[in-house]
């Protein structure tokens, strides 16, 4: 499967890379779960055990996200995105892999309006 941000060739590395940046953007927040790199994809093991296969780096992230549920879990990691992707020493992969992170957290996290009740 193509991952825009791996594009259509993928190596085991790139796959180690990923799941690395991810563990290291979400240690120590509760409910965040374990990536380990597969040949094809990735393998994360949620807190409660249960683990599941992700293909892509933004499946990666969405299953993080849900993962942490509320808001200020994800506000936390929006924070921890975003000095990930800017310390020079995360340049490259790691860097578009946390900054596609962001986005999608940052739209997770973004406030949402009121239903109004038609009446």
């Amino acid at each position: 499967m193509a991952d825009p941000a791996l594009g259509a060739v993928r190596t085991m590395r790139q796959h180690l890379i990923v799941a690395g940046t991810i563990n290291s953007v979400c240690t120590g927040l509760p409910g965040a779960p374990k990536v380990t790199a597969l040949s094809d994809g990735w393998m994360m093991s949620g807190p409660s055990g249960a683990s599941w296969q992700c293909h892509t780096v933004e499946e990666l992230w969405a299953a993080v996200i849900a993962g942490l549920g509320g808001t200020p879990q994800l506000i936390r990691l929006l924070g921890r995105q975003e000095a990930y992707a800017v310390d020079p020493e995360n340049a490259g992969l790691p860097s578009r892999v946390a900054a596609i992170g962001r986005t999608l957290t940052s739209t997770a996290a973004a406030p949402r309006p009121a239903l109004c009740a038609v009446g």
